[in-house]
């Protein structure tokens, strides 16, 4: 092969490549981080709907870090005992990720505010920020709780797959003093670690730097936020709350593999709950009664 012909194959080749990189780093950012509107209130057919309507549950809006307007579902207890503020997951919703759960936490004495995720449901924003993001928007929820009950009640951030990550992000961050635990069920350990996981599980194939930069580019561009490889293992290394992560044994949409990576990973007091022959973010559904009891444990510990 003379030189022109293979600087033509190579200028092919390379031409081949940035547009394969760049048609991939634009489907996972348009799946992961754009949510269009049509996608807004909807719920898959197995969600619990008993508390759709519940009266006692009340719309409140809370304009969050960056001026977004965040909706949240405020269910106050009488005589509460402690605030749990809820993080659903990706393309998730209050009732799908915690409809089951709803009644235990409140008949155990919890004020719970589940958030509507930015650009998610009934909150305001065009991108969500796969945790990196929501994480400044679990404190602000933080701050909310504490101000519409007692700085004196315990306050625990509790999530449910994206959600997940990132109330372990937020655990990482300068939290206030009555912050005293965290539920982290089957998170994922960065936005780039279940990138890559999905892509070969998906498509076949790999996470390389090239793609790796236009995201990161393209991310930051929609977003603001510029590190897409920060890690819910980074933050742990700054949080001293017990946690207590929860995984299905049979998750094929988060691996299993992540949460016991975060538990490896994290010092601090800990739990780690696998859920056998549960698939993804129906742990509780699947076995209540030892979902129960661990976060009974968690409480236990955190108030004695």
């Amino acid at each position: 092969m003379n030189k022109r012909r293979l600087a033509a194959a190579w200028g092919l080749t390379t031409a081949a490549v940035i547009l394969g990189a760049e048609t991939v780093s634009n489907y996972i950012l348009y799946t992961s981080v754009y949510i269009p509107k049509k996608d807004k209130n909807t719920f898959p057919e197995d969600t619990n709907m008993k508390h759709h309507d519940n009266p006692e549950i009340k719309t409140v809006f809370m304009n969050s870090f960056d001026g977004t307007q965040l909706l949240g579902h405020w269910y106050p207890c009488e005589n509460a005992v402690r605030n749990v503020v809820c993080m659903h997951g990706w393309h998730g919703s209050w009732l799908k990720d915690f409809g089951d759960i709803i009644d235990f936490l409140h008949d155990s004495g919890c004020n719970v505010l589940l958030a509507d995720e930015r650009a998610q449901n009934g909150s305001e924003g065009r991108y969500m920020g796969f945790s990196l993001l929501e994480r400044y928007d679990c404190l602000e929820w933080i701050k909310w709780i504490s101000a519409e009950t007692s700085q004196d009640l315990p306050v625990y951030i509790y999530g449910v797959s994206m959600g997940s990550a990132t109330v372990m992000m937020t655990a990482g961050m300068d939290l206030p003093e009555n912050v005293k635990g965290v539920i982290a069920d089957c998170g994922f350990t960065s936005p780039k670690d279940i990138w890559t996981y999905l892509l070969h599980k998906n498509m076949h194939l790999p996470y390389g730097k090239l793609l790796n930069l236009m995201i990161k580019v393209k991310f930051a561009l929609r977003t603001g936020e510029r590190d897409v490889s920060y890690s819910t293992i980074e933050s742990l290394k700054n949080c001293d709350l017990p946690v207590l992560f929860v995984h299905g044994s049979e998750d094929d949409f988060v691996p299993t593999e992540m949460s016991r990576r975060n538990y490896e990973a994290f010092e601090g007091d800990k739990e780690l709950l696998i859920v056998e022959g549960a698939g993804h973010a129906v742990n509780y559904r699947t076995d209540p009664d030892a979902y129960e009891a661990a976060v009974k444990r968690l409480w236990e510990k955190c108030e004695k």
